[in-house]
């Protein structure tokens, strides 16, 4: 609405225009009908000039620091918000401002300090600015890889704005974003003091700013606190939790491992001591270098020769251009570095007969500036050596020098780094068996490698000699969660009890909770509840949780037996369920089953199937099914193009399996080799696995296909 005498002044004092800066409203209600008009740059200037009258108006400043926000000049905002609080350090808006523009050049932790003096000026009474500021600062701290600070701050933006529906649309797609941990989704609520302490009283005190959302004073009080009373479980949680909520990263490490020391139960105090590693940049102190070896070449082409009939060496196709720079030149050839030869034959094959890559050569010819080399790269340090005598043996005629050169290319967890399978199968290697390869191979890390690994967290022991020592157990089982945390989303699923067993540490058993207690309940223990002796509601709650928090295992699990009891048909969730199911199912008939039963679920309550008819769209290309592919295709076409994002989600299917190019046009047929059906022009679906002929594509070692890869021009490189 257009502004007069009795709007708000936006100087952020809370007065109106008529009692704060009567003798601007004329220029004021310019600067408004400007910005109605959006002439931004006519705007600044015009306010630019209104400054030199009046260089001391809070209302200019405020109005001046929107325009270069909104500009994107994050250096004249700052600027600007210096200005601003120099001469006016009480103002709200000028600290949101000043946060604002410390945020948007990406230094969240920072921009922490003037929104929390922000808040503190505004005493209770927050302004739009600083709401706004609040959640300009929760996504800089979330872009830097902090957690717990920007919940607290989008869940507190939740509290004053309810109706605000973007806080809550953020904090749920943190809540379910892949890969992170369940002890970090978890919700760590702030403890009072027992009645009894002697030191109630100040801790009362300590805590008294937090309801003003000061965090950082309660982080101050608490720690002076925490020096005279040491032994305190609950100085010690809330001193985490708030910690956590300032980004101070290494205090609320220390907190949470001070709270662990002071907990009773083995459980608790693993878990505690487990989200303490997570927020480490090394989490179980067992970092090993990956490295690239480099030699000079002296025939560039005998070597090409030699790698091609190298059976150690399998070349990987790619597509050149899609590496050119104006920096480098492509290489001439790629090759996967091998332990052994390719088994001759998918038949029996196992851990001990499947190739492991070694690492990655690329052959690159000479430039104006760099004689011809060859690379290896993405060599752990264990596979130094060994890539060292494939090349000499295989190619040391080829070199001008047998020395190599050595760089570090990046530190990677070696925990992370054994569960990784690196293989090469040969050409038919089913999905089905590359599945019963993931599990063996994690079966044989886990409870064969992993137990002799020296870890920093067990002060350099490795978890089979620690274990003899019971004042390690926390730590070991601490590491034990953490590890299957990293695996939470993988299809190669471990039972770590039987890790926990072999070192002789207490294992995890089930869990038998009532729908009050699914919501109490911490999300890493979710998949231990007995689902038999759950009443209906509690398991469409525990489905609810798992699926919103993205614990997979879980949500798996509680949606197995929710689409199969006969109370729950036809319900919301049941669909929903489904849905889930069917994106986390291994096996291509189960998953299909669920896509054509969730289906059916949906229409009986009135749904449309577009969404369904993809899925399995997507399913039939994968499994090489041509004509029904091509009867969902005709479907979605005369039933549901009209529907929001179905025409999108069929163009992306076509261009992606070859019929159509990005720009709609048909692609044309697909070259000789490729599989064609009868699907339409061009569509060619894939009708078994990927096998050694495959053109165009660069296989990863972390691929889950078996020995399929992805379009692109990027090498495998282990981060």
């Amino acid at each position: 609405m257009p502004i007069d005498a009795y709007s708000l002044c936006p100087c952020g004092t809370g007065k109106k225009i008529k009692f704060c800066c009567p003798d601007l409203l004329g220029d004021l209600q310019k600067v408004d009908r400007m910005l109605e008009g959006e002439q931004h740059l006519a705007c600044q200037q015009h306010i630019e000039q209104l400054q030199e009258k009046h260089p001391e108006r809070a209302c200019l400043f405020s109005l001046r620091a929107m325009l270069l926000r909104r500009a994107g000049h994050a250096e004249e905002a700052r600027a600007n918000a210096e200005a601003f609080i120099e001469k006016h350090p009480e103002n709200p808006v000028a600290q949101a401002e000043m946060a604002m523009a410390v945020a948007s050049q990406g230094k969240g932790r920072e921009a922490l300090v003037p929104l929390q003096r922000a808040l503190a000026v505004s005493e209770g009474q927050i302004s739009q600015r600083v709401f706004e500021a609040m959640g300009s600062v929760a996504e800089a701290l979330l872009s830097e890889g902090h957690w717990f600070a920007p919940r607290a701050l989008l869940q507190t933006q939740m509290a004053i704005s309810p109706q605000d529906q973007r806080p809550l649309s953020m904090l749920m797609e943190m809540n379910g974003t892949a890969g992170v941990p369940m002890l970090l989704k978890d919700d760590y609520p702030l403890t009072t003091c027992p009645d009894d302490a002697p030191w109630k009283e100040r801790f009362d005190q300590a805590m008294a700013p937090v309801q003003a959302i000061q965090w950082q004073q309660a982080v101050d009080a608490l720690t002076q606190l925490s020096q005279e009373v040491t032994d305190s479980p609950e100085i010690w949680r809330n001193l985490a939790i708030l910690r956590g909520w300032v980004a101070d990263t290494e205090g609320c490490i220390e907190a949470f491992r001070k709270l662990a020391a002071l907990e009773a139960s083995v459980e608790d105090a693993a878990e505690l001591e487990a989200l303490a590693m997570l927020l480490c940049d090394d989490p179980l102190g067992d970092m090993i270098e990956i490295l690239n070896l480099q030699w000079t070449l002296a025939d560039v082409d005998q070597l090409q020769a030699t790698l091609s009939l190298e059976p150690r060496a399998s070349q990987i196709p790619f597509d050149p251009a899609n590496f050119a720079s104006a920096d480098e030149v492509p290489p001439k050839a790629a090759y996967l570095l091998l332990d052994k030869p390719i088994a001759e034959s998918a038949e029996d094959l196992s851990l001990d007969s499947v190739s492991r890559v070694v690492g990655q050569a690329m052959v690159y010819g000479r430039q104006t500036d760099r004689e011809a080399r060859l690379e290896v790269i993405g060599l752990m340090e264990s596979d130094v050596d060994e890539a060292k005598k494939i090349i000499s043996e295989v190619a040391g005629e080829c070199l001008a020098s047998p020395d190599a050169e050595q760089e570090l290319m990046a530190r990677v967890s070696a925990t992370q780094e054994i569960l990784q399978h690196k293989w090469r199968p040969p050409a038919g290697t089913t999905e089905e068996q590359f599945v019963t390869l993931a599990f063996e191979h994690k079966r044989r890390a886990m409870l064969k490698q992993w137990p002799d690994l020296k870890l920093d967290v067990l002060d350099g022991k490795s978890p089979r000699e620690a274990a003899d020592d019971e004042s390690y157990h926390k730590r070991i089982l601490a590491a034990i969660l953490l590890v299957d945390a990293w695996g939470e989303r993988s299809p190669a699923q471990f039972d770590f009890n039987l890790l926990r067993e072999q070192l002789g540490l207490p294992t995890l058993g089930p869990i038998e909770c009532d729908a009050a207690a699914i919501g109490r309940l911490p999300l890493g223990r979710l998949d231990r509840v007995q689902i038999d002796k759950l009443a209906d509601d509690a398991l469409e709650m525990a489905f609810r949780r798992a699926a919103a928090f993205g614990a997979i295992p879980a949500a798996r699990k509680f949606g197995r037996e929710l689409v199969e009891r006969p109370g729950l048909k036809g319900k919301e969730d049941t669909v929903r369920a489904f849905g889930i199911l069917s994106r986390m199912e291994e096996d291509p008939d189960k998953a299909l089953q669920y896509i054509i039963r969730g289906r059916e679920a949906g229409q009986a309550l009135g749904q449309s199937c577009a969404q369904w008819d993809l899925q399995e769209l997507t399913m039939r290309a994968m499994r090489g099914e041509p004509q029904e592919a091509q009867r969902l295709i005709e479907h979605i076409q005369a039933q549901h193009m009209q529907e929001p994002g179905v025409a999108d989600a069929l163009m992306q299917f076509l261009v992606q399996v070859g019929a159509i190019r990005p720009d709609g046009t048909p692609a044309g047929p697909p070259p000789m080799g490729a599989g064609t059906t009868a699907a339409g022009p061009g569509l060619g679906l894939p009708t078994e696995p990927p096998s050694d002929d495959d053109s165009g594509k660069l296989w990863t070692p972390d691929d889950d296909g078996a020995g399929g890869g992805e379009a692109g021009g990027k090498l495998w490189t282990p981060d």
